[in-house]
């Protein structure tokens, strides 16, 4: 008999959600994360007590359903408004708006005969050039689109970046948390059976489901959900679809050199932003703090283009962007992020592992499967894969 009804591999914000639904249904459920934290591309960083800065995803939308759905505060109390600053480009080191950018007449000409087209099978730079002209997807789309991706975004599914999704009025539009989004992952996590620093070796079938190895021991399940990161669940699904895992295994993984910054709010002289927009320069973007704004502190996340900059001339490119001298830099830190680089074949790739997977115990979720976005990523593991 197998010691859980499921087991759920990856503590990110897949691997929460699909097994707090799972435990709202009853099921005996252990959560097995391989690192020490939970969060995945949720990463906190807490340079002083009272102030802390993301490291990986910035925002959560009020259209994030499945995840508003489990939070504990049915009234969402518990979660803060971001303030209205916006993104800018950079020009002349002064914020420019992202409309200064826009060709309104060439949008004018392209529109009409782009709109109502699918997207299905198309990349976002085909559809948004169809949509509004080859100039605005240079000027403006392209590397908007990338700040937000933290990778070229040209390839990516068109069918993936935008989708109409319900919002939940009663919370706020756009929010943090106390503890910022990896706080909030965690809060959601309250009540699971969560085991970090539990890397899992291999996955096999067993006769009433399926044997999971760890360093140090076996576990047994009904089911498995994989939420691992792309590489780790092409290696898990080897033995299960192999043909499939192969082709997975094969997708390109973005790898976007991240660094911190936090600085004595007097010696910024930028003016107060939600982020950057980094267009022809060294970063795709560099995210602030600002929308939760502290009397002494403000803190920037550059998220630079791999293999540009060493470290020495990442840290002169941030300040000369923020208006002060690297000395003023009080606390940093430095991360290499990765990412899948989406295509219109991920989106095949995805529909042909899920229905490969049906008639299996095992079930594949994650930000790979069903858009970048926590709330994709989410609405796909609460769905069970």
């Amino acid at each position: 008999m197998p010691e859980f009804d499921l087991i759920v591999i990856g503590g990110g914000v897949s691997g929460i959600t699909a097994a707090a639904y799972a435990r709202r249904a009853g099921r005996n459920v252990v959560l097995l994360e391989a690192g020490d934290r939970l969060g995945g591309c949720c990463h906190t960083w807490h340079p002083v007590a009272d102030f802390w800065l993301e490291l990986g995803a910035h925002t959560a939308y009020n259209s994030y359903g499945a995840l508003l759905a489990l939070n504990p505060d049915t009234a969402f109390g518990n979660l803060i408004p971001r303030a209205k600053v916006g993104y800018h480009f950079l020009k002349a080191g002064k914020p420019q708006s992202p409309f200064g950018r826009v060709g309104f007449l060439e949008a004018a000409l392209t529109l009409p005969f782009g709109l109502g087209k699918d997207k299905a099978g198309l990349d976002v730079e085909t559809w948004f050039t169809r949509l509004l002209g080859r100039g605005n997807w240079q000027r403006l789309l392209a590397p908007a689109f990338a700040a937000v991706l933290s990778q070229a975004a040209g390839p990516y599914p068109a069918e993936w970046l935008f989708k109409r999704k319900q919002r939940i009025k009663a919370a706020p539009r756009k929010f943090t948390h106390a503890g910022g989004l990896q706080g909030w992952l965690t809060e959601l996590a309250t009540g699971l059976d969560v085991r970090l620093g539990q890397p899992v070796q291999t996955l096999s079938m067993a006769d009433e489901g399926v044997r999971i190895v760890l360093a140090e021991g076996e576990l047994s399940a009904r089911e498995v959900v994989i939420a691992a990161p792309l590489d780790v669940a092409a290696g898990l699904l080897e033995h299960i679809v192999p043909e499939l895992a192969c082709r997975l295994r094969a997708t390109v993984m973005a790898e976007i050199e991240t660094h911190a910054v936090v600085v004595p709010a007097g010696k910024v002289k930028l003016p107060p932003v939600a982020g950057l927009i980094g267009g022809d320069d060294a970063y795709f973007s560099a995210v602030s703090r600002d929308y939760l704004a502290h009397p002494d502190w403000r803190g920037f996340a550059f998220h630079f283009k791999p293999g540009l900059l060493d470290g020495d001339a990442r840290r002169r490119k941030m300040a000369a962007v923020l208006g002060c001298e690297p000395a003023d830099f009080a606390y940093e830190t430095a991360k290499t992020n990765r990412l899948p680089a989406l295509t219109p074949a991920s989106v095949a790739l995805a529909r042909e592992l899920r229905s490969a997977l049906a008639d299996t115990p095992v079930r594949l979720v994650g930000n790979y499967l069903n858009g970048l976005s926590l709330g994709d990523a989410a609405v796909y593991a609460a769905q069970g894969g």
